[in-house]
């Protein structure tokens, strides 16, 4: 089997040194900041921020580095270097002007505070050398339900991957996707919706190892809000969560267990009645079932293609005779390929490493 070719280079494009390794793991998820690690020979000279890339033919595998690490005694000749996707670049805080939601397009909205945080900056060692961007879709009216920091004002401390990122890719499928070319030296960002062509999938075909399907996952962790006047907290509004999704003060059809939030609403001018109605809505509105699904298969299937399959790619699953349509959000290859399709993560410590 031909190796695996693993180059280093600084955020110049310099080349610090390469060498090859015979087989790797690599695991990628576009809700959470996986980290991926690697064992090579020593090289001299690497360091915390270069760039990795470890390709073979048509597979290419391109991050920074965040960590190096360096054998014991007996494999002081070993180093481990871990990385994360470059997208990871984009996890910082940004001011969010909440006036601009629905302004223009969601994908130049993105695109302009990339350029601004990392492009164009006053700030020039904050920028990244050699990045630019491209947008390939352009989604209109677009709401992420982002409220002001003060009352009365317009804008909010948030960060852009946690905030901004990955709900545009949960909520209208746009994803950024990046490219190393080093010859080029350049780091390219494409931010638009994947394909528009969904693909099928059926997942009681022998080609499928192993397959985890769970649906009707609710994308929520309350589903009764109950809120309160905060001039005397005397006045009370409850709204409930159904098993449509949809939301009122009707105590039928609910979401169970029940999980309970308590808010308190001022109101500055406006009624109660009205206050509460606009915080049910920024709580509930926007909720929607996910599908987690997990389905294995060879590195090399020729039915299903796995590594033709972007993030944000819609699929059709077919299981058990029902039809789930659902997109592409994680990717784990080793000697096997998994491929992840929903919105929501059963797995709270992914949710937990990031903070």
């Amino acid at each position: 089997m031909k190796p695996y070719n693993v180059e280093i280079f600084t955020p110049s494009f310099e080349l610090v040194g390469n060498t090859n390794v015979s087989k790797i793991t690599y695991k990628e998820d576009y809700l959470s900041a996986d980290e991926n690690s690697i064992t090579v020979l020593t090289l001299s000279g690497v360091k915390k921020h270069d760039y990795i890339r470890i390709s073979r033919g048509a597979e290419e595998y391109c991050g920074f580095i965040t960590e190096i690490a360096y054998g014991t005694e007996k494999s002081k000749q070993l180093q481990t270097i871990s990385y994360k996707p470059f997208v990871e670049l984009l996890n910082t805080q940004i001011l969010f002007d909440t006036n601009l939601q629905g302004s223009g397009t969601m994908e130049e909205f993105i695109c302009g505070h990339i350029r601004e945080t990392f492009m164009e900056n006053t700030d020039t060692l904050q920028n990244i050398n050699g990045l630019t961007l491209s947008v390939t879709s352009g989604t209109e009216g677009w709401d992420l339900h982002i409220t002001p920091s003060e009352s009365g004002g317009h804008y909010n401390i948030v960060n852009f991957m946690d905030s901004v990122i990955i709900p545009a890719m949960q909520k209208y499928g746009i994803v950024i996707k990046t490219q190393l070319d080093v010859q080029k030296k350049r780091l390219h960002m494409m931010v638009g919706k994947a394909a528009a062509s969904v693909v099928m999938i059926e997942s009681d075909l022998p080609n499928i190892i192993q397959k985890n399907v769970i649906i009707k996952q609710v994308s929520a962790d309350v589903n009764k809000l109950v809120l309160y006047n905060s001039l005397d907290y005397t006045q009370t509004r409850t709204y409930y969560l159904h098993s449509d999704l949809g939301y009122d003060t009707n105590d039928t059809d609910r979401i169970t267990p029940v999980v309970c939030e308590l808010q308190a609403v001022s109101h500055d001018g406006d009624d109660f009645e009205s206050a509460a109605i606009s915080t049910a809505h920024n709580k509930f509105s926007s909720l929607a079932y996910s599908n987690l699904i997990e389905l294995t298969l060879a590195n090399d299937d020729s039915l299903v293609k796995p590594w033709t399959l972007e993030f944000g790619q819609e699929v059709d699953v077919l299981s058990d005779e029902k039809i789930y349509r659902t997109i592409l959000t994680g990717r784990e290859r080793s000697s096997t390929t998994k491929l992840i399709f929903g919105t929501v993560r059963l797995d709270l410590t992914k949710i937990l490493r990031r903070k």
